[in-house]
């Protein structure tokens, strides 16, 4: 098991927040984050049952920085990160979560990630029957599937 500073630890070196950072920063997303507000934010329950475990996240560069632009886009709507922020600010924690999204999928098509890129399309068409959606946000989910998902098919 791993305790918080250990986990700190392999958050802000092994990974490198400054270069996930420096990505969110090409994004236009300017953000100061703690390894601190980072693992209070991924240990905070959802409203949802997360497939993703920390460890994944910690292991996987495009989901990390996925997790790290959701607190920045939250910081940034005013949202201080605490263990209620999925109750605190939704439905912004759906909307800072498909911002993350579109960040990650952006860069995975950077990175010609394909594999990623399909298999993030395939969670996002789940989105679109997700009660928790609020309905405003179709638009968007939508958006995102003509960008990147249309694409895997075609290389397929």
């Amino acid at each position: 098991m791993l305790d918080m500073s250990s986990v700190g630890s392999m958050v802000g070196m092994n990974l490198g927040l400054n270069k996930i950072l420096g990505i969110l920063l090409k994004q236009k997303i300017k953000c100061r984050i703690s390894d601190g507000e980072l693992l209070e934010y991924l240990k905070a329950p959802t409203y949802e049952k997360d497939l993703i475990q920390l460890n994944e996240i910690l292991n996987e560069e495009l989901l990390l920085l996925h997790e790290v632009a959701e607190v920045c886009i939250l910081k940034n709507m005013g949202y201080g990160i605490s263990k209620n922020i999925f109750k605190e600010a939704y439905p912004d924690t759906y909307k800072a979560h498909l911002e993350a999204l579109n960040i990650e999928l952006a860069e995975a098509e950077r990175q010609s990630r394909l594999d990623w890129i399909d298999k993030r399309c395939k969670d996002l068409f789940t989105y679109l029957s997700d009660p928790y959606l609020p309905s405003n946000f179709k638009d968007f989910i939508h958006k995102l599937t003509l960008r990147y998902c249309n694409r895997i098919k075609n290389h397929s």
